[in-house]
């Protein structure tokens, strides 16, 4: 991975996917299947949408970066009770794991810490 690009936010301003998988291609060295549309995981909790693009790194550290697009951009397709419906995000994690078993635990603690902003949000209101 570039120095330049170790553990900070992103912003970007893509126009849609594609653009968005170029630089992350680019700017991480992802490879071409770490970026295809149907190994991006896309999540929903309540209103809060994102992607999160996995990539195994064995001479590198396991992190969690995160990349804020200025729009929503369509990112596939998810499927809710047989019915295929479309999938649009502004936010993405990207998981840079060791092995497998890292990243299964990785995800877990991004989702738990997820879902603790949500619960709040929700006492807050």
């Amino acid at each position: 991975m570039k120095n330049a690009f170790r553990d900070y936010i992103c912003f970007t301003d893509m126009e849609n996917i594609e653009s968005l998988n170029q630089q992350m291609k680019e700017s991480f060295l992802f490879k071409e299947n770490d970026i295809k549309d149907e190994n991006i995981e896309k999540i929903q909790l309540e209103n809060l949408k994102f992607g999160i693009y996995f990539s195994e790194r064995k001479n590198d550290r396991d992190r969690i970066l995160v990349v804020k697009n200025r729009k929503n951009i369509r990112c596939g397709n998810y499927f809710i009770n047989g019915i295929k419906k479309e999938f649009y995000s502004d936010l993405f994690f990207l998981i840079l794991y060791k092995d497998e078993k890292n990243r299964d635990v990785i995800f877990e603690e991004l989702i738990d810490s997820l879902l603790g902003i949500v619960k709040i949000k929700e006492v807050v209101l």
